[in-house]
């Protein structure tokens, strides 16, 4: 009688182990649903406060980029203009990837990280990926001693030089030549769009390129690759390595 006593003791406490895991697990989906939910509404406010890029647009395609939605956009920028092709992420594309960044980082207040980044987004891109063409910055971000227009040429989400051009001045108040869009890379540069993320921060990510993989020139084309991946799914490596990176720096926790 003892036996089937214990036993039914120990079902009853296997049952109970089951049903709270259960709900905790339900409670964690629900929270980070009403997070993902929060990041879309954040995004949303600032994607419609203004993106500079996003102006007198239409839509294009390149082959390089399938099954992602391209605009090109000819905008003025610090009394400068300049013609690029973007991909511009969603609200709810950006709330996600930030989310699963989050979660790929091991947050522990995954609200803090979520601000954290969306943040970082923010400030580096005002989540603009520039395809290939010229993203005005006050010559300042460099270093220069003002704010007036300079030319950063873009490939693929990352500044680039060419044989021929690197970052520059307007030339008559336009930045050029366009034809240096489509000119061979010669040196890719630190940072890639959205999230300013760096090849050591990119190597991070789960499933990521080692960093050996993105030296020089192969930067961007792997920088690429990530963001077509990702535009169908829910998480970002770009992201999700910028995050792993900032929680390391105790940025969050």
């Amino acid at each position: 009688m003892q036996w089937l006593i214990l036993i039914l003791r120990n079902t009853g406490l296997v049952i109970l182990v089951a049903a709270f895991v259960t709900r905790a697990a339900q409670a964690a989906d629900i929270d980070l649903a009403s997070l993902t939910a929060e990041m879309k509404e954040r995004f949303e406010k600032q994607i419609s406060s203004g993106q500079y890029m996003r102006s007198s647009c239409s839509p294009t395609a390149d082959d390089d980029w399938p099954s992602v939605e391209l605009l090109r956009c000819t905008y003025k920028e610090l009394d400068a203009e300049a013609t690029v092709t973007l991909a511009l992420p969603s609200a709810l594309q950006l709330a996600r990837w930030t989310v699963s960044a989050c979660r790929d980082a091991g947050a522990s207040d995954m609200r803090a990280c979520a601000h954290h980044i969306a943040k970082r987004i923010w400030s580096a891109s005002n989540a603009q990926f520039p395809v290939r063409g010229y993203v005005i910055e006050p010559h300042s971000v460099i270093g220069g001693a003002s704010n007036k227009a300079y030319c950063f040429l873009f490939r693929d989400g990352v500044t680039v030089r060419t044989a021929a051009v690197t970052s520059r001045p307007p030339q008559g108040g336009k930045c050029a030549p366009q034809s240096a869009e489509n000119d061979p890379i010669t040196r890719a540069f630190t940072y890639a769009r959205i999230a300013s993320t760096t090849r050591a921060e990119l190597a991070l990510a789960p499933g990521a390129p080692s960093e050996l993989d993105l030296v020089g020139t192969a930067f961007p084309a792997a920088v690429r690759k990530e963001l077509i991946a990702a535009w169908a799914s829910d998480r970002n490596r770009l992201i999700s390595g910028a995050a792993i990176a900032d929680k390391a720096k105790g940025k969050f926790n």
